[in-house]
């Protein structure tokens, strides 16, 4: 029931369609079976990527989808709700709303004090402490939709490991190895890093091995926007205290573009909003960064699920 009763809040808070989330319209029991009912919606970015050929969209219109997962994920934050499931597959298309698509599934979802699960979201968007065990608060959504905004830029996925081992070796490829605090603090470190700390050798089906630091993030999502870069890496810092929270997100100057003040209801960008993200944005610093191309199958990629990888 915890789905339902999630739905019910987030339902309650979205009566005008703002927030980009999808409208349970009623739950029942069939044979002992909890059975709810939906909005109708279209096809999920995952399916528009595959049927676009994996090209990823322009930053024109990842940026508008940024903005609308933004608005989901600030009215999720207030109510202290954790996803805990976001990917391409789990946002569709809605001709209703203010962002024309709509997060969906909150089968996994939880409030941040009220944890269902310890193993959760989908591989290749899972937070770095999730995989190592340790405590997970709203900052896991921040990481998955950095990793989603690269794939729909490039086409592909951002991380695509084969198994957990091989996902935080991809992560470390671009970012390096975690701070020492962090392994030594983690419960499953032992899975990933030998007695020193050191990453373990990983070795993918392909006999590919990934070192750590071996790739760049401009290279990688093959753009030299120094905004979209900053942004794209304060969602995927090692520690969740440093990432964005949705509202500093909303700030970012990436967000904060001209296409983005045209495309939205002037009431969202007022005055205080304006005055709260030059506060917020004074100090900022844009962090270069470069990387390489990735492709990869997404068949083996799981469902959310305590046995699997």
């Amino acid at each position: 029931m915890v789905e339902v009763k999630i739905l019910d809040v987030v339902r309650r808070k979205d009566r005008d369609n703002s927030y980009n989330v999808i409208h349970m319209k009623d739950y029942f029991y069939f044979r002992s079976l909890l059975c709810i009912s939906f909005e109708l919606l279209g096809m999920n970015l995952y399916e528009v990527i595959l049927k676009n050929n994996f090209r990823g969209f322009s930053m024109a219109r990842v940026r508008h989808y940024a903005f609308s997962l933004l608005r989901c994920l600030q009215m999720l934050h207030k109510e202290k709700i954790i996803h805990c499931d976001l990917k391409p597959e789990n946002i569709v298309l809605s001709q209703r709303g203010l962002g024309n698509i709509k997060v969906i599934d909150f089968g996994c979802s939880c409030y941040e004090q009220q944890k269902v699960y310890t193993y959760i979201q989908s591989r290749f968007y899972r937070s770095p402490e999730v995989i190592l065990g340790h405590s997970y608060n709203m900052a896991i959504d921040m990481w998955s939709l950095g990793c989603i905004l690269a794939e729909l830029y490039t086409g592909y996925p951002l991380f695509p490991g084969e198994n957990e081992e091989e996902q935080l070796a991809c992560i470390m490829e671009i970012f390096g190895v975690p701070p020492e605090d962090f392994i030594k603090t983690a419960p499953r470190r032992k899975f990933f890093f030998d007695l020193k700390g050191y990453p373990r050798h990983v070795t993918n089906s392909k006999g590919q091995r990934r070192q750590p630091n071996s790739k760049n993030l401009t290279s990688v999502l093959d753009t030299s926007d120094p905004l979209f870069l900053d942004f794209i890496k304060r969602c995927l810092m090692w520690d969740p205290s440093k990432r964005m929270t949705p509202d500093e997100a909303m700030c970012h100057k990436w967000i904060l573009g001209d296409r983005i003040y045209k495309a939205q209801p002037k009431t969202w960008i007022n005055r205080k909003n304006v005055e709260t993200c030059n506060t917020l944005n004074k100090n900022n610093e844009l962090l270069h960064c470069k990387a390489t191309s990735i492709r990869t199958d997404r068949k083996d990629q799981s469902h959310i699920n305590p046995s699997l990888y």
